[in-house]
């Protein structure tokens, strides 16, 4: 049980750390908006500081649910379907990505100059909506928008550690059960 408890532990500490180290400088080199509202016909506008041109920038932008107009009874509220604008503009003024969409939008570019971008979401629809918007570089997307699984190894390992762990320490208890069932002695009848 003690080398279970210890697989347990590691592989806990393993994933924490692994995942640690990715948070910080996400969250510091990348924007992030949530909750943003956008008026019928306005637009709202980021930038975002892009020092490494090897690598590509992607853009996310989620549509949140519309809790005001709520018309059913399950809190949900319904995801708008007005058509929005992205446009990205490099630091010269150039028009780098420019598209529209409703719902979700997932889209990654090659920055061709180093600088300072301009995200801009404009909504097209006669109702608000409200977004939430991550723009930047992902550690796990390479430079041919390739998908690195290299990057979830330390991930991988601890989550395998932790199951390791658990298992061993199942077995732990079952063979504690069953030891302690074999030294009782049995009652005299």
């Amino acid at each position: 049980m003690i080398i279970g408890g210890a697989l347990l532990i590691s592989g806990i500490v393993i994933s924490a750390l692994w995942a640690a180290s990715f948070a910080g400088p996400f969250i510091r080199e990348n924007t992030i908006l949530n909750g943003v509202s956008i008026r019928p016909s306005g637009l709202v506008n980021t930038t975002m500081q892009v020092t490494d041109t090897s690598r590509p920038i992607s853009l996310a932008i989620h549509v949140e649910r519309n809790t005001n107009n709520n018309t059913s009874n399950t809190g949900q509220g319904q995801i708008s379907n007005n058509t929005l604008r992205e446009t990205i503009r490099n630091p010269n003024g150039s028009v780098v990505t420019s598209n529209e969409f409703t719902g979700q939008f997932f889209n990654t570019f090659k920055p061709d100059i180093a600088g300072k971008y301009t995200i801009t979401i404009q909504n097209l629809g006669n109702t608000p909506v409200s977004i939430g918007v991550l723009a930047g570089n992902l550690p796990f997307v390479g430079p041919n928008n390739q998908l690195n699984m290299n990057f979830f190894g330390g991930i991988i390992a601890g989550v395998i550690l932790a199951i390791a762990g658990i298992i061993v320490l199942i077995a732990g208890v079952i063979v504690l059960i069953l030891d302690r069932k074999r030294r009782r002695p049995l009652p005299k009848t």
